[in-house]
């Protein structure tokens, strides 16, 4: 099952690009149409002789089935689609790439493509896919996905944490969504007493979802210049510091539980949210499908999503994240051609906008938006206001690995075994021998 555990980063410029609230079209006068022959591959032609193509993915048990009858109807050829979890996939993939058996297709992790880009295992796309669809494409997802000159990939949805809420316990307790970290723990206090709940909120122990307390706080992760250099290490500054001091004494143990199992907090926190357990926590828009699976959302419009709060100056954050397709450069040359038609097919408008009516995921493509079902989606344009206040981080190619020393010294401050500057210090130490010759002196 997808957890959705790891993101990467982007320039800080483009957070405004993401905005779907912008999505009137991404450089072209008329929006692509996913019907249009002028904008997609004739499958047939494409892949004549090609027996069939391999496809793996790392989408949920919700998202699975829905993503298997997309590719199914693919005209061209067969597909042979393998879903993996997605824990282990970034490493499963570079294995299998530096040994030539990588699938021809493979749903990459934003954060995965500039890593896979620079070790040569992905096709250069530039050229392949027709310049009318690269421009319906909002530039932040689109932005992921290149590097050092190329376009390595092809969007297929974003994402970025929110607050999830409970509507009705909010109403009963006569409270509302929280703008500040100071009201989201005044408000978990009063669900705690109007309603006697132990506990108001669940909070992960993994460093994705700390993310938003640093950059509530005036923290961060790295700044990166044009060239691809990390200019500087934010996760150890006096603003990441205090996010993380914010969390470990006025969160947890108060408003959340202080003592999680943390292999295991991801579905217990989504369990407890689904059962009325607790009111409020921190997802993005793959968990939608489940959660609306929940006993407490058997009305769907009883699904409150925020902003995740400000910090006392104002400052707020969630890490926009996503994933794209991209083509293995050790396939058969022969099925080049076709594989890529299967990736236009698989993003195309109309199977962008099926996947965000059926599962609530958000499209990439700005013409998705214009489909009158996408359009009165309440969910999909509540995550587009979220989009909208997120935070974008840098690409570099190492932004998958950064999580390898960031989530166990998470884990170590929140257990008290580190204070919390030790802590993000040996993360920032850890960062700089990742980073290597990409950090500049």
């Amino acid at each position: 099952m997808n957890l959705k555990l790891h993101r990467t980063i982007l320039p800080v410029g483009m957070v405004a690009a993401l905005a779907l609230s912008a999505c009137a079209g991404g450089g072209t006068s008329e929006s692509a149409d996913a019907s249009d022959p002028a904008t997609s591959a004739d499958p047939s032609t494409a892949c004549s002789g090609v027996d069939s193509l391999t496809f793996t993915h790392t989408m949920n048990d919700q998202e699975s089935p829905v993503i298997a009858e997309i590719a199914e109807a693919f005209e061209g050829t067969s597909v042979e689609v393998t879903q993996i979890p997605f824990d282990g996939a970034q490493q499963a993939y570079d294995q299998q790439a530096a040994g030539g058996e990588a699938p021809d297709v493979f749903r990459a992790e934003i954060a995965w493509i500039a890593d896979y880009a620079d070790k040569g295992y992905l096709l250069d796309l530039t050229s392949m896919i027709p310049q009318a669809d690269w421009d319906d494409f909002l530039p932040g997802p689109l932005a992921y996905g290149q590097w050092q000159g190329g376009t390595y990939a092809v969007p297929q949805v974003t994402d970025a944490l929110a607050l999830m809420y409970n509507k009705s316990m909010f109403e009963e307790a006569s409270v509302e969504a929280p703008a500040t970290m100071d009201d989201f723990i005044a408000a978990g206090e009063t669900l705690q007493t109007e309603l006697g709940l132990e506990n108001a909120f669940y909070m992960r122990g993994d460093a994705y979802w700390l993310q938003p307390f640093l950059w509530a706080f005036g923290g961060g992760l790295l700044t990166v210049d044009d060239e691809g250099q990390v200019t500087e290490i934010l996760v150890n500054n006096d603003g990441s510091v205090a996010g993380l001091e914010f969390l470990l004494s006025d969160v947890l143990g108060t408003i959340a539980p202080a003592d999680v199992d943390f292999a295991n907090d991801y579905g217990n926190a989504m369990t407890a949210f689904k059962e009325g357990e607790v009111a409020m926590i921190f997802n993005g828009p793959w968990s939608t499908a489940d959660v609306l699976s929940g006993s407490e959302f058997a009305d769907p419009e009883n699904l409150g999503i925020a902003v995740i709060p400000a910090g006392p100056d104002g400052d707020k954050g969630s890490p926009i994240g996503g994933h794209s397709y991209v083509l293995y450069a050790g396939m058969d040359e022969a099925k080049q051609e076709c594989a890529a038609a299967f990736v236009q097919y698989l993003s195309s408008a109309e199977n962008q906008g099926r996947l965000a009516t059926e599962l609530n995921l958000l499209p990439t493509r700005s013409s998705a938006y214009e489909l009158p079902d996408v359009a009165d989606n309440r969910l999909i344009a509540d995550f587009g206001t979220v989009i909208e206040n997120a935070t974008a981080r840098p690409v570099v190619p190492e932004g998958g690995g950064i999580y390898a020393d960031f989530g166990p010294n998470f884990q170590a401050a929140w257990t008290g075994d580190k204070e919390p500057q030790q802590a993000l210090d040996d993360v920032a130490a850890a960062w700089e021998t990742l980073l290597g010759d990409r950090l500049a002196q």
